[in-house]
């Protein structure tokens, strides 16, 4: 009794604390009820709750801004906030421009005993002993400054407040000058950021086994000029990527000197990163300006990291490079398919005998990631690897069978969930996206979906019937379009509604089909038609709500 009372409180819970801004109708089938789990998974037992910091009553999603910043591409479809909570960590950017990765009260500790203030560099940590807060960055980490653009990003994205931007645009300048001047983090060789050899973008190196004690936590997460570097692609294509962003926030602000500026800064990036990282087939895991420790036995250039990922969905792989990077994780998952559900991994090969203690299949060295899953899945969704990208949500629903239909940040081969893993919202996030701008495809262009691209890819999940609604946590626009498609007749009939300056319809062709004509509330339309990969889409513009009707012959 206690039990089923227990799961009713929850479910009148999750009715009242998520307004239905964003879903799918349940015609949609497999794909609804994966979308109504995740958003279940985010809210029960999870991070999300009001703090006060500094006075202020702030929303935070999960504790670390890091973390934080990633679940906002999910949290921003129900939740009004996206502002406070990186506000916090901009009001404490240190004066060379680093910001911290996390803060700890310290109210009932004694803050002697805080280990990382006995070891680390000064620079890593601050205490506010007015507020008996104690701050933290972890040394090896080169991402936050360009997150945390990413965050306001999001935030003028989803309200439009132009003054929140105007305010913290220095602070995000200052950020991403620290990361391309600071001598740990910015390489004057390859003019890339840098970092010490880790797995990908986290935050740990492998120590020597030979170290004990305090030596220990140095060699494994402590960042001096000592310590070996090199380039890791995914931290600069997170610098082209808020290099971009910036371009247009400087463009919201009526400062087009400072937007061309950043656009420029932007292809410089994505040309340098493209031309040392590229390996031909995959961006190489490190590119080391310093030999790689003996005792770390990877293959630093054909070795796949999972920002493999976050760089196509980031923009800054051409079509073609995004192709070839899903093509590896397709052989991955044949290679791999005997001992593991999915490919989606923090490396591979995996690194033997062990990364920093975790064995081949713990942690980042070889456990199943659902933020990899749901990075790969958009990226096959936007980058004709659809029918790809549909196995991917099947894995997915098998995952989540195993587990009560909870999804695990770090997960076993077998599906089992792993004893320590990364906070699991960053893996549900990561295919709410891939599920709202990859399945049923509406991306916002702009501010509040007034320019929005919608690509209804439901033809490849074999869904015939939907309706999608789209909308941001501040109940404003929203994005609502119904979908009906006659497999035999081959028409789509589509009901867009929303508040448009303008859209573009992007309608994927069915199999042996290579044109298609088109009316907006039955007048003839003009189209055209492009090609991406394997997939072919008719493209249709326009500015108002109305019916669109496709034939494919």
């Amino acid at each position: 009794m206690k039990q089923k009372l227990l799961v009713l409180l929850t479910l009148v819970l999750f009715s009242t604390r998520i307004p239905a801004q964003t879903g799918f109708s349940m015609d949609a089938g497999l794909y609804a009820t994966l979308l109504n789990d995740l958003k279940k998974n985010l809210y029960t037992n999870s991070r999300v709750e009001k703090v006060t910091l500094d006075g202020k009553e702030r929303l935070m999603f999960v504790e670390w801004v890091r973390d934080h910043i990633h679940t906002m591409k999910a949290y921003k479809y129900w939740e009004k906030d996206m502002a406070s909570y990186i506000a916090f960590f901009m009001e404490h950017q240190t004066e060379k421009g680093m910001y911290f990765d996390y803060w700890d009260s310290y109210k009932d500790k004694n803050v002697g005993q805080l280990f990382f203030t006995n070891c680390f560099d000064r620079q890593f940590y601050f205490v506010d002993v007015n507020q008996q807060n104690f701050f933290f960055r972890m040394p090896m980490e080169a991402d936050l400054e360009y997150l945390m653009v990413e965050g306001v990003y999001n935030n003028w994205q989803t309200t439009g407040d132009i003054e929140y931007v105007k305010k913290w645009m220095p602070t995000l300048i200052k950020g991403m000058k620290y990361l391309m001047n600071d001598p740990l983090r910015w390489s004057g060789r390859n003019l890339l950021v840098k970092r010490p050899y880790t797995i990908d973008t986290w935050d740990f190196t492998s120590q020597h086994d030979s170290l004990k004690s305090v030596d220990k936590l140095l060699g494994h997460i402590d960042n001096t000029e000592k310590t070996p570097k090199g380039i890791m692609h995914g931290d600069n294509s997170g610098m082209f990527m808020a290099s971009k962003m910036l371009s247009e926030l400087y463009n919201a602000l009526g400062e087009a000197n400072a937007s061309k500026e950043w656009d420029i800064q932007a292809e410089l990036f994505r040309h340098r990163l493209n031309t040392l990282c590229w390996n031909g087939k995959h961006y190489a895991h490190f590119i080391p300006e310093e030999p790689v420790p003996a005792h770390i036995q990877t293959d630093p250039i054909n070795s796949v990291g999972l920002s493999n990922t976050y760089s196509i969905n980031r923009g800054a792989a051409t079509h073609e490079m995004a192709a070839s990077i899903i093509k590896t994780y397709q052989e991955i998952g044949e290679k791999t398919k005997n001992e593991s559900l999915a490919p989606w991994f923090g490396i591979y090969p995996f690194i033997p005998p062990h990364f920093g203690n975790y064995k081949i299949g713990e942690y980042m060295n070889g456990a199943i990631l659902p933020l990899v899953g749901g990075e790969l899945t958009k990226a096959a969704f936007q980058n004709g690897y659809e029918k790809y990208a549909v196995e991917q949500l099947k894995i997915l629903d098998v995952l989540l069978s195993k587990t009560n239909r909870k999804l695990h940040g770090c997960i076993n081969g077998d599906g089992t969930a792993q004893a320590e893993a990364i906070p699991d919202e960053w893996g549900q996030a990561a295919f709410v996206s891939a599920l709202v701008e990859g399945l049923a495809g509406v991306v916002d262009k702009n501010i509040l979906f007034r320019e929005v691209e919608i690509s209804p890819r439901w033809y490849f999940a074999g869904v015939e019937k939907t309706k999608v609604d789209v909308g941001y946590g501040n109940d404003g626009n929203q994005v609502s379009y119904t979908y009906s498609f006659n497999s035999q007749k081959n028409i789509l009939n589509i009901t867009l509604s929303g508040q448009f300056e303008k859209w573009v319809l992007r309608a994927p062709l069915p199999d042996g089909k290579t044109n298609a004509s088109a009316t907006f509330n039955g007048e003839n339309a003009q189209t055209h038609i492009e090609k991406i990969n394997q997939s072919a889409y008719v493209i249709l513009k326009g500015n108002a709500p109305g019916k669109i009707e496709f034939r494919f012959f």
